[in-house]
Protein backbone atom coordinates (compact mmCIF):
# COMPACT_ATOMS: atom_id res chain seq x y z
CA UNK A 1 0.00 0.00 0.00
CA UNK A 2 3.06 2.35 0.33
CA UNK A 3 3.32 2.24 -3.57
CA UNK A 4 0.00 3.17 -3.53
CA UNK A 5 0.13 6.42 -1.40
CA UNK A 6 3.22 7.48 -3.09
CA UNK A 7 1.69 6.93 -6.41
CA UNK A 8 -1.09 8.81 -5.11
CA UNK A 9 1.11 11.77 -4.45
CA UNK A 10 2.52 11.73 -7.63
CA UNK A 11 -0.50 12.04 -9.29
CA UNK A 12 0.30 8.46 -11.15
CA UNK A 13 -2.88 6.73 -10.19
CA UNK A 14 -5.89 6.25 -12.82
CA UNK A 15 -8.76 7.99 -11.49
CA UNK A 16 -10.94 5.06 -10.52
CA UNK A 17 -8.17 3.94 -8.36
CA UNK A 18 -8.15 7.81 -6.73
CA UNK A 19 -11.01 7.38 -4.25
CA UNK A 20 -9.89 3.57 -3.41
CA UNK A 21 -6.48 4.93 -2.75
CA UNK A 22 -7.71 7.75 -0.37
CA UNK A 23 -10.31 5.95 1.19
CA UNK A 24 -7.73 3.21 2.29
CA UNK A 25 -5.51 5.78 3.23
CA UNK A 26 -7.91 7.60 5.24
CA UNK A 27 -9.00 4.42 7.09
CA UNK A 28 -5.49 3.24 8.19
CA UNK A 29 -3.37 5.26 10.68
CA UNK A 30 -0.18 4.05 9.47
CA UNK A 31 -1.14 4.95 5.59
CA UNK A 32 -1.97 8.33 6.79
CA UNK A 33 1.18 8.63 8.86
CA UNK A 34 3.07 7.62 5.75
CA UNK A 35 1.27 9.54 3.24
CA UNK A 36 1.98 12.86 5.54
CA UNK A 37 5.53 12.03 5.85
CA UNK A 38 5.57 11.32 1.93
CA UNK A 39 3.98 14.71 1.41
CA UNK A 40 6.59 16.35 3.80
CA UNK A 41 9.77 14.86 1.54
CA UNK A 42 8.71 15.73 -1.45
CA UNK A 43 7.78 19.30 -0.21
CA UNK A 44 11.31 19.29 0.92
CA UNK A 45 12.81 17.60 -2.61
CA UNK A 46 10.96 20.36 -4.24
CA UNK A 47 12.53 23.18 -1.98
CA UNK A 48 9.03 24.30 -0.40
CA UNK A 49 8.98 25.79 2.97
CA UNK A 50 6.07 24.29 5.32
CA UNK A 51 4.29 25.96 8.06
CA UNK A 52 5.49 23.98 11.30
CA UNK A 53 4.36 23.13 14.99
CA UNK A 54 7.71 20.96 15.22
CA UNK A 55 6.35 17.92 13.72
CA UNK A 56 8.87 18.84 10.03
CA UNK A 57 11.65 19.16 12.61
CA UNK A 58 10.35 15.14 14.20
CA UNK A 59 10.09 13.98 10.64
CA UNK A 60 13.74 15.37 9.62
CA UNK A 61 15.42 13.81 12.98
CA UNK A 62 13.67 10.44 12.42
CA UNK A 63 15.41 10.69 8.77
CA UNK A 64 18.41 11.57 9.75
CA UNK A 65 18.28 8.25 12.49
CA UNK A 66 17.31 6.11 9.69
CA UNK A 67 20.80 7.29 7.85
CA UNK A 68 19.64 9.72 5.57
CA UNK A 69 21.86 12.24 4.80
CA UNK A 70 20.57 16.20 4.93
CA UNK A 71 22.65 19.27 3.90
CA UNK A 72 23.62 20.32 7.73
CA UNK A 73 22.71 24.18 6.40
CA UNK A 74 19.26 23.29 5.23
CA UNK A 75 16.14 24.30 7.18
CA UNK A 76 12.89 22.51 5.79
CA UNK A 77 10.89 26.37 7.21
CA UNK A 78 12.53 28.56 5.05
CA UNK A 79 11.12 29.98 2.48
CA UNK A 80 13.57 29.27 -0.19
CA UNK A 81 11.27 31.03 -3.21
Amino acid sequence: MSLKVSLLLDGQLAAHEVKDALDETTADPGLRDRYTVYRLVGDALRGNSTPDDGYSIRIFDRIRREGMRIESGYDPLADNR
